[in-house]
């Protein structure tokens, strides 16, 4: 696989910068477009990745929660409005790499009734047009794409699917315990 650089576009000449032909352009480099540019990679498609933000800087910060979560080191410093035209700072990291620098390393999977139509106080939200059994497929080469690992059936909410049980024997053919 080949490396590139990445262009750097400025204010002064936003898109100068960037590829003039590509097949693919995905925006953000987070977990869904990095693991989108993996499955395209080998396609011999010209791939462009459009990233907002800039390479996070190494330091000792980075494996601080208190600076992470607390001091709020990385979250970006811009104001978005709420529906009331209330002024707030998102939850938002601007990094290559997107949220997958700060994300605490899990990966959950929705439970089977999360597709179900569900009542609330102030009315009720339909069930999806898909289940649960038309993502297992995907869920699953999603967890072997990340690494996920741990011991299937601790969580008695767990939904159904082998992966979570593939990957845990598979630790423990290579000697290492699933935590």
């Amino acid at each position: 696989m080949t490396r590139f650089e990445p262009a750097r576009a400025t204010a002064a000449a936003p898109l100068a910068a960037l590829p003039s032909e590509c097949d693919v352009c995905i925006i953000g480099s987070g977990v869904g477009g990095s693991a989108v540019a993996l499955s395209l990679a080998a396609s011999g498609a010209r791939i462009c990745i459009l990233e907002r933000g800039e390479r996070l800087v190494r330091e000792a910060q980075n494996q601080d929660p208190e600076a992470v979560f607390v001091e709020r080191r990385y979250r970006t410093r811009e104001r978005w409005l709420d529906g009331a035209g209330e002024p707030f700072t998102p939850g938002q990291y601007y990094f290559v790499g997107g949220h997958t620098k700060f994300y605490g390393t899990a990966m959950f999977r929705l439970r089977e009734r999360d597709f179900d139509a569900t009542d609330h106080e102030d009315g009720s939200s339909p069930a999806w047009p898909l289940r649960y059994a038309d993502l297992e497929p995907h869920y699953a080469h999603a967890e072997r794409l990340f690494g996920v690992h741990g011991r299937a059936g601790d969580d008695p909410t767990e939904p159904p699917g082998a992966a979570n049980e593939i990957i845990t024997s598979s630790i423990r053919q290579r000697g290492r315990k699933s935590k």
